[in-house]
């Protein structure tokens, strides 16, 4: 009877260890290339007067840039051609959703961000999700379930 009391309260204790997104206020992370959880020390977002809102995140390796053509709730596109553009800095490599791949088919960039919520202090929640190349379309990255949290928007 002991061991079985032993094994719940491990049990519970482990199952209470979850990250919970709401404990990271604001919140900009993702997953790159399908294994390694991205979650940016320093994020900032800016919304121009013509609009345009650029989200940026860095995790002290590699930095993440969304641009949208307006702040406003929706979906936007990403991809080569969109209006809007993600791209990925890290050790002297850039990605940008506005390259495309080379291969024996042509493999494209694309993704989407969306604005889902802009609550009463301006902060935006969202999600996204992007592949991007390199200028001469060799390479990927790729980042998944991307979340951006109460992120606070500063006006320029």
């Amino acid at each position: 009877m002991k061991n079985i009391f032993t094994f719940i309260l491990i049990a519970v204790t482990l199952s209470g260890c979850q990250d919970d997104i709401q404990t990271k206020i604001p919140a900009f992370q993702t997953i790159k290339n399908g294994d390694f959880e991205w979650v940016s020390t320093v994020s900032t977002v800016t919304s121009e007067s013509s609009g345009v809102t650029t989200f940026t995140g860095f995790d002290g390796f590699g930095t993440i840039t969304i641009q949208i053509p307006n702040l406003a709730l929706g979906s936007y596109a990403l991809g080569s051609g969109a209006l809007a553009v993600a791209s990925y800095f890290e050790e002297g490599s850039q990605y940008s959703t506005i390259y495309d791949g080379l291969g024996s088919i042509v493999y494209v960039s694309d993704g989407l961000i969306s604005i889902d919520d802009i609550d009463e202090t301006g902060a935006i929640t969202g999600s996204f999700y992007f592949n991007a190349y390199n200028a001469s379309g060799s390479d990927i990255v790729n980042f998944s379930d991307g979340i951006l949290y109460k992120l606070p928007v500063t006006n320029q």
